[in-house]
């Protein structure tokens, strides 16, 4: 199996170089440093939904409101969820024609340049 890399090729092949080196800044903003954002966010969700239900079903000084497994249950619920809209969410986002692909090719096309950043003389 030959790896394509070139423009065509889609973005799970792309080296490490053509994604961080010859990109220009919006495109590595939307690629790269909004990504990791969006995975830190995820991983938030995923640890304080559960911290929050603790909370909300154990007051302070009272007996518990709902019964532990109840409240296991739905936390594991909830990070299901969150994890089953993190993967769609994910797919539009940065899957093969996604909204930052087509983001980026109009970006490209409004501000005419061809391959990547302008390169500068010594």
């Amino acid at each position: 199996m030959e790896i394509r890399v070139g423009s065509d090729a889609p973005n799970r092949v792309r080296t490490s170089l053509e994604r961080h080196g010859r990109v220009g800044w919006y495109e590595w903003t939307l690629r790269e440093l909004v990504r990791y954002v969006f995975g830190i966010g995820i991983l938030g969700l995923l640890v304080f939904v559960p911290l929050q239900m603790e909370l909300s079903w154990l007051p302070n000084n009272a007996a518990p409101s709902f019964d532990p497994s109840v409240v296991a249950v739905l936390a594991v619920l909830a990070m299901f969820v969150v994890g089953v809209i993190a993967i769609l969410a994910y797919r539009t986002m940065w899957g093969d024609g996604g909204w930052v692909d087509r983001n980026v090719a109009r970006h490209r096309a409004a501000s005419g340049a061809l391959e990547g950043p302008p390169s500068v003389r010594p």
